[in-house]
């Protein structure tokens, strides 16, 4: 009988286990409606959520920070996919979200990577408020990292995870079967 038990109860933390390792493997937040923000980017500007959405545009968020491990794999397609998809001048608009990362490895995290987009990060030296970046993660449930959410401008969140991301290809996939265009960015030709 004692056996016996000791094996059931073995099944029992191995599909534990199990169930907890998978829904670790698929990062996404559990929100089907946008929730609005304002923020300040690495730049300086003002974004704000909605007033991007009732321009008409989708908005792809990355949520990330840089010292996670498969974020720059996603970091580096994902500007390709903005090259691709008219550098936030069409029908999407991409930008970053760290709920870790500071001034100083934001500014490496862009320059190393090329970040052509906003990337929204916190602040603990005062030129923007603290935990921006932090505040709009939790706001969006995430609970892992690197995660792609895709807002149509009805507010809705139509993808709840782009993952995994090897190659530009899929990001602009999903989004163009999401209806979203490729254009040339301004000042470059069609290819």
């Amino acid at each position: 009988n004692y056996l016996l038990k000791s094996k059931e109860m073995k099944k029992f933390f191995t599909l534990i286990i199990a169930v907890l390792f998978s829904m670790g493997l698929k990062a996404q937040t559990p929100l089907t409606e946008a929730k609005d923000f304002t923020a300040t980017d690495h730049e300086g500007n003002e974004i704000n959520l909605f007033e991007i959405l009732d321009g008409g545009q989708y908005v792809l968020i990355d949520f990330f920070f840089s010292s996670c491990e498969k974020c720059p794999e996603v970091a580096t397609n994902m500007v390709d996919a903005y090259y691709q998809l008219g550098c936030n001048e069409h029908d999407v608009f991409f930008m970053e979200v760290s709920p870790t990362d500071h001034p100083n490895s934001a500014a490496t995290w862009i320059n190393t990577y090329n970040i052509p987009y906003p990337t929204i990060h916190n602040d603990f030296y005062g030129t923007t408020p603290a935990g921006q970046g932090f505040d709009i993660n939790n706001l969006y449930e995430i609970p892992s990292w690197p995660t792609l959410v895709l807002i149509a401008p009805d507010r809705q969140i139509i993808l709840q995870d782009i993952f995994p991301v090897h190659s530009p290809e899929d990001i602009i996939n999903p989004l163009v079967e999401a209806g979203i265009g490729e254009y040339p960015c301004s000042g470059q030709e069609a290819t």
